[in-house]
């Protein structure tokens, strides 16, 4: 007897279990269901890629439509006009398109179409996607993904790409390519932003970070224009920035300005002119990067009109840190030129340097309590100050 009370309780546990089952099946299915929903098509609200008309409206009642806890907005191939920005004010929105298509104007001469991709042109719009906080403190959760945007032909370059203007918190943005641009990608008050694997080029300038924190910027080719900065980066703490490649054209390949415990690693560096990066922080780790002066046309154009001391490299601030990199300055200029100058600060620290040109007298023009790791001899070192303040170890 006792032993069939024991298999009859087992039974009603058993079929309890697998009551439980099938009900917790049937709620996965529902929330998977109501999730796969959540992906809006952006032709559906009437949009179409012809390149003439404008989707500004179809985008603002798509975004209009998703449910509370967010979604994504597919964008198609084709060419979708913008005669006003694509707002969006609320959080867990994801734009992505099928793939970014074409990148470079190079890439298309006398092809009409955007290359298979999904692209965005800006028409009597300045910005192409404008991300604010609305009725929310900060905004989170944002992603946008494989489309292409364009201020329009390389002859009337205007606007920016991507535009945060609020506290915002987790944005992506991945395998975007921005042309045609005054701006690529503008952010303020961004924190654990991530940009990744995109190609921000043929614009006056890439990537405008200010106000931010613990913010990544990876994998990118990056190249603006003359005249511009590729990336500048304004009171930046706790920033990556690793695995870019950063090319001509613009006068300043990377600036940081007021900007605290970086890490500008990994980074293959080109440009025709001094200046090439710029620091202005303190306690910035930048290391295993490649850095190449290009050969420019004329003395004057490499050194942007200034002097032969004005340095490829520009530091001011203090206890930075330089190691494990290389430099391959092809100098038009003959006049012992700058390579790394040191403008003011203590404690900055440069170790295990290479370079190709030692020709110079003033491969270093440091200021006082710089400190020189296994890079040059103290013949290569000018300092501004008193020579025994420097440490050369070489």
């Amino acid at each position: 007897m006792k032993s069939f009370m024991n298999l009859l309780l087992i039974s009603v546990f058993i079929a309890g279990i697998s009551s439980c089952g099938d009900e917790i099946t049937e709620v996965t299915e529902e929330i998977t269901n109501e999730i796969n929903t959540a992906d809006y098509l952006l032709t559906d609200f009437g949009a179409i890629g012809d390149g003439q008309t404008d989707c500004s409206v179809a985008f603002a009642a798509a975004i209009q439509a998703l449910p509370d806890y967010g979604g994504v907005i597919v964008v198609p191939e084709g060419n979708f006009l913008l005669d006003n920005p694509v707002v969006i004010n609320r959080n867990f929105v994801t734009i992505r398109g099928v793939n970014e298509g074409l990148r470079s104007n190079i890439e298309y001469e006398n092809v009409t179409n955007p290359g298979g991709g999904s692209k965005l042109t800006l028409g009597n719009s300045n910005i192409g996607i404008k991300i604010i906080k609305g009725d929310i403190g900060r905004i989170s959760g944002i992603k946008i993904s494989n489309v292409l945007i364009s201020g329009g032909t390389p002859s009337q370059t205007k606007g920016t790409g991507i535009s945060i203007i609020n506290d915002n918190d987790g944005i992506r943005i991945e395998n975007v390519v921005c042309i045609n641009l005054n701006i690529g990608i503008s952010a303020n008050a961004a924190d654990a932003m991530i940009i990744d694997k995109c190609w921000i080029s043929e614009c006056k300038n890439s990537i405008y970070m200010n106000n931010g924190i613990q913010n990544i910027i990876s994998n990118c080719q990056l190249g603006a224009q003359p005249g511009g900065i590729t990336v500048n980066l304004t009171n930046q703490e706790n920033l990556v920035f690793e695995g870019n490649h950063v090319y001509p054209d613009g006068d300043i390949n990377l600036q940081l300005k007021g900007c605290t415990k970086n890490n500008i690693s990994s980074n293959n560096f080109q440009s025709y002119y001094v200046g090439m990066l710029e620091i202005q922080g303190d306690n910035n780790l930048i290391s295993n990067n490649i850095f190449w002066l290009r050969n420019a046309a004329s003395e004057s154009t490499q050194l942007r009109n200034q002097t032969s001391d004005y340095g490829v490299i520009r530091v001011k601030g203090n206890k930075n840190l330089f190691s494990s990199s290389s430099f391959t300055c092809d100098w038009v200029t003959t006049n012992n030129p700058v390579t790394i100058r040191c403008i003011e600060g203590i404690g900055n620290r440069f170790s295990n340097l290479l370079f190709s040109d030692e020709t110079s007298n003033r491969v270093f023009y440091v200021n006082e309590t710089t400190e020189i790791f296994n890079c040059v001899s103290a013949e290569n070192v000018v300092v501004d100050g008193d020579d025994g303040n420097v440490y050369i170890n070489y």
